[in-house]
This record gives C-alpha cells, structure tokens and sequence, in this order.
C-alpha cells in the first residue's frame, strides 16, 4: 500500500521542501561543504552568490532557502553585516505573514542579529524592532491555533527588545495590545476548560458557552453546529434556529434572535466571549433597524434602539486585530493657531 505524505496545517508548511534542498545542494553543494575552508571575505562572496540566484525563477521555497542561508553565513562580521541585512530585507518581502514558519525564520534572525556585537549599534535597534514585530506577531499567530503555552512564552520573549524601543511610542503600544490579547485568551481558555466535561454530558450552559465561543470568537459556525441538536427543546436550540432565520432575512427572528444574544451574553462569565456575543446581538439590532420592512414596527424599532445602546455601554467590541507588520499611521495634522488680529486705532477711527 503506499505510503500517504502528511500534510502540515495551513502557516505550518516547512521553509522549504526536500526538492528545494535538492536543488540547492545540486547547484551549491560542493560549496557550501568548503565554505569553512574560506576566509571571511570568500564566505561574504558565497552568500551573495546564493542572494544572486534567488531570483523569481525559481520556487519560492528555494528563493527563502537561498536567503537565510545567505543570512546565516554572513551575519557573523561586521563586513559580511551589510549582506546579512540586504538577504533579510529581500527574505521579508516574500515573506508570508500568516505563515507561523517563515516569521519564525524571520524572528530567528532578527533576534540573533540585535544581539550581536559585530551588528552595528543603530542596525542593533533596528534589528530589534523587526524582531519585536515577528514576536508578536508568532504570539497571535499562535492563538490563532489555540496554543496558548506557547504565545505566552513567546509574548515573553519580547521584553528585551521591547527595552530597546523606548523611543518607538507605536510598536511599544502594538506590544501592550497583543500582551493584553495573550491574557485575555488565556483566561477564555481557562473557563472553556472547565466546560467542556459538563459539556459532554449535554448540560445547556456548558454547550451555550462552547457554542458562543465557536460562532463568534473562532468564528466557525462549522466547529459547534452540532451542539443545539443535542439539546433540542433547550434556549441554545432555539437560538440557533432564530439564528438561522435571521441569515435567510428574517427580521421577527433577527430581533429575537439578538434579544437572546443580548440576555445570555450577559449571564457569561467569561468577558472575552461576552464582548464578542453582545457585538454579535449590536449586529443584529442594526440589520433589523436598517431594514425598510421593518419601519412600520415602531415599538420593536424603539426596543432595538435602546437595547443596541445598551449592549454597547456593556461591552459590545468588535475584533480590533493587530498587523505588527502594518506601518505605523501618519501623525494627525495640526491646526496651526490662528493669529489674533490686531485693529489698529485708525480704524476705529481713534487718531
């Protein structure tokens, strides 16, 4: 029977396949194998070869292999310094953001590169902006996953870069925002943990809050769909069909639907999926206020009203994700003072 290759989870892929290595060994092989022979000029000279052939003809998994490697040859003097940083500028502009292996790659380097003595000290801080971004950016990406454990060790970690940048205002804000995202799932994770037995045993409000934090925190209706079926005379059934009626466009349902919403978030624990549940009943509220047919329900358009101010003052957020990599916004204008105007006595007809 032959033998099924695994395949890796989305942004978990390796760097690179086992062709692309084929590939650079056929051609840089030999090479490679004497670099230790070279002096550190010659190992400068091989790793801008490998940046050479890292062009767009070929994969992208060997374009990335031929970087690093460029990268990790170089980084080591302060000569083959500016090398290094031209091999992980170009490796960043092919990198793949949502790719957990190549920011890692990413992290890597920019990590090891703002430590090194032979790094310039202004490259060092530079350095240690970009390694502070990939950080954050492996934290969230992690739980994305679910992986708790390790977006809190890795949200550590940037606590000495993050020393660094006491003059960078913005990434030292993006790193308090994804440390409080870290907690703030970290604690979620803890409360569905003492779910999920009760949930086994198709006890409602353990099976409402799993369901809750499915549909609109992981935002995968698909993961608990199943959940209302086990109790089907429950609130959690009936919900989910109210629900369901609204996204086909009924309105009676969307408002009863984000009046549930706004009553079981309420009575939920935990503040990461209240939040979340309460934005999904504002969400609701607004579809049936901005829908023409209900115009003429003025006490149900009245309620909605006062209900959606409600959810907000309680909480309601939408998701505020952070892009680490996303440039920091251009400073707002300011208004320059007006000048007081000064009358002169002649015009007031003062000699």
């Amino acid at each position: 029977m032959p033998k099924i290759p695994a395949i890796a989870p989305a942004g978990y892929e390796p760097l690179y396949t086992s062709q692309d290595w084929q590939a650079f060994r056929e051609k840089f092989g030999a090479e490679s194998d004497a670099l230790t022979h070279l002096r550190s000029s010659g190992q400068i000279a091989f790793a801008q070869k490998l940046m050479d052939a890292a062009g767009p003809e070929v994969s992208p998994g060997l374009r990335r292999l031929l970087l690093t490697r460029a990268a990790a040859i170089a980084y080591r003097s302060r000569e083959g310094f500016p090398t290094a940083d031209k091999a992980m500028q170009a490796y960043f502009g092919i990198m793949d953001k949502k790719s957990a292996t190549q920011v890692g790659a990413l992290w890597t380097f920019a990590n090891t590169m703002s430590r090194t003595s032979v790094t310039p000290k202004p490259d060092r801080i530079r350095y240690d902006g970009i390694a502070a971004r990939a950080n954050m950016q492996l934290a969230l990406l992690m739980l994305d996953a679910d992986q708790i454990d390790a977006a809190q060790a890795m949200i550590k970690q940037v606590a000495y870069h993050e020393g660094w940048l006491k003059g960078d205002a913005y990434t030292r804000g993006q790193i308090a925002q994804v440390r409080a995202l870290v907690k703030q799932q970290t604690g979620m994770m803890d409360y569905l943990a003492t779910q999920y037995q009760p949930a086994i045993h198709n006890e409602v409000g353990a099976l409402t809050a799993v369901y809750l934090y499915g549909r609109y925190v992981k935002q995968n209706i698909s993961l608990v769909a199943d959940l209302p079926g086990r109790v089907p005379e429950s609130t959690l059934a009936i919900l989910s069909r109210k629900l369901e009626s609204a996204s086909r466009g009924d309105m009676d349902a969307a408002f009863g639907a984000a009046e549930s919403l706004r009553v079981t978030a309420m009575a939920m624990p935990d503040a990461h999926i209240r939040s979340r549940t309460l934005y999904a009943a504002m969400q609701l509220y607004d579809a049936y206020m901005a829908n023409p047919a209900t115009e003429k329900n003025r006490v149900q358009r009245t309620l909605a009203r006062i209900n959606r101010e409600a959810v907000v003052s309680d909480g309601a957020r939408r998701a505020n994700p952070v892009d680490p990599f996303a440039p920091p916004p251009p400073p707002a204008p300011t208004s320059a003072p007006v000048p007081s105007r000064v009358i002169e006595p002649a015009a007031l007809g003062v000699p």
